[in-house]
């Protein structure tokens, strides 16, 4: 048995909860009300926390917190790689990563496995798109979606998102 450690993340767009062992991150989540951290493993929890804070300063951090291995499927392994490739300030759209993965008729597969990668931000899936350019399915919400986009330089942002700014 896997005995998971959790911290609480204050970030400019929400509470982040982080759930990790030894071996790596487990769950990155927006949460809506934060509770107290617990770890017995203070060295991964320091290297997780500057990770976030060095992020939200500069979004071309590289990430040096292991991900846990095997969170997923296979074929959702496969798509969260493709995510993971995509550089800070750019996007992608389903069909580009069905393709990338070798399945071209997969983009709805690819949709699922993005909405369920069990790490925000760590694996960006914020960073995939409508094949029209739109802000299409992000968990941590569209508002957030526009800001991290946003907060990474991408230059595509579709307006029509603001709307969404208060967290409505």
């Amino acid at each position: 048995m896997i005995l998971l450690n959790f911290l609480y993340f204050e970030s400019p767009i929400g509470t982040i909860r982080v759930e990790y062992a030894a071996s790596g991150l487990h769950s990155l989540r927006f949460v809506t009300t934060k509770g107290d951290n617990h770890t017995d493993d203070h060295g991964m929890e320091k290297m997780i926390q500057a990770d976030l804070q060095s992020y939200f300063q500069n979004p071309e951090h590289r990430w040096e917190s292991p991900i846990a291995l095997h969170l997923g499927t296979e074929f959702q392994e496969k798509v969260w790689l493709a995510l993971r490739m995509i550089p800070a300030g750019e996007a992608r759209s389903y069909q580009e990563i069905a393709q990338l993965i070798g399945q071209p008729n997969a983009a709805q597969a690819v949709g699922r496995a993005n909405g369920q990668n069990p790490l925000l931000l760590r694996i960006p899936c914020h960073r995939v798109i409508g094949s029209d350019g739109s802000m299409v399915g992000y968990a941590g919400e569209l508002w957030r979606k526009e800001w991290l986009l946003t907060h990474e330089g991408f230059e595509g942002v579709n307006q029509q998102m603001t709307l969404f700014a208060d967290g409505e």
